[in-house]
C-alpha cells in the first residue's frame, strides 16, 4: 500500500518570508536562496519524515525565470536534505498547486500559509500560521504555528493527518 502524501509549502512555512519585500526584490536573484529557515517548521518535517509513515514532497510556487527552482532546491538541499530532487515539485505561481499533481487523493495532506492554495486543496489541508498571515479570517479548518516545539507540531500534523487516512 502506498504511504500517505504530505505536501509541504515553502514561502511563508518552510523559509521565512518576507511581507515587506517588492516584487522587484521577489523576483531578483538570490532571493529564494537566501530567505531563513522556520528551524521549528524543518524539525517537525525532519521528524515525520523520520517515521517512514508518510512520503513528504516539497509542493512550491516559482516564478517561471532562471534562478527560482535552483535557489529553492539549494535552500532545501541546506536545510532539508532528507528531501530528496524527486520529492521536489514547483509549481508556476498562479496555478492550483492541487491540480498541477498528477494524482491526486482525498487523504493527501497540504500544509501552506496561503488560505487560497487550501480552499482549492483536493486532500486534508493544514494552515500553517507565521505571524503574518491569518488576518482575514477565510480559514477555518486545521491549523498549526511555526511556532510550536517541533516535536509538538509533529505530532499535530501527523494526528490531523491520520485522522482522514
Amino acid at each position: 500500500m502506498d504511504k500517505q502524501k504530505i505536501y509541504v509549502d515553502m514561502d511563508g512555512t518552510l523559509m521565512k518570508w518576507n511581507p515587506e519585500a517588492s516584487l522587484e526584490e521577489v523576483t531578483s536573484k538570490g532571493y529564494f536562496r537566501n530567505l531563513a529557515a522556520e528551524a521549528n517548521v524543518c524539525k517537525a518535517i525532519r521528524k515525520i519524515i523520520a517515521t517512514s509513515e508518510y512520503e513528504v514532497f516539497i509542493l512550491s510556487s516559482v516564478f517561471v525565470d532562471d534562478h527560482s527552482i535552483e535557489e529553492k532546491k539549494q535552500s532545501l538541499n541546506y536545510y532539508l536534505p532528507e528531501i530528496t530532487e524527486d520529492h521536489m515539485i514547483f509549481v508556476p505561481y498562479g496555478e492550483s498547486k492541487s491540480n498541477f499533481l498528477n494524482s491526486r487523493r482525498k487523504t493527501d495532506v497540504l500544509i501552506d500559509d496561503f488560505s487560497e492554495n487550501l480552499h482549492k486543496w483536493h486532500g486534508i489541508a493544514i494552515k500553517m500560521y507565521n505571524g503574518i498571515n491569518g488576518r482575514h479570517g477565510t480559514w477555518t479548518g486545521y491549523s498549526v504555528y511555526n511556532r510550536m516545539e517541533p516535536e509538538y507540531l509533529a505530532k499535530q500534523i501527523i494526528a490531523i493527518a491520520a485522522s482522514a487516512a
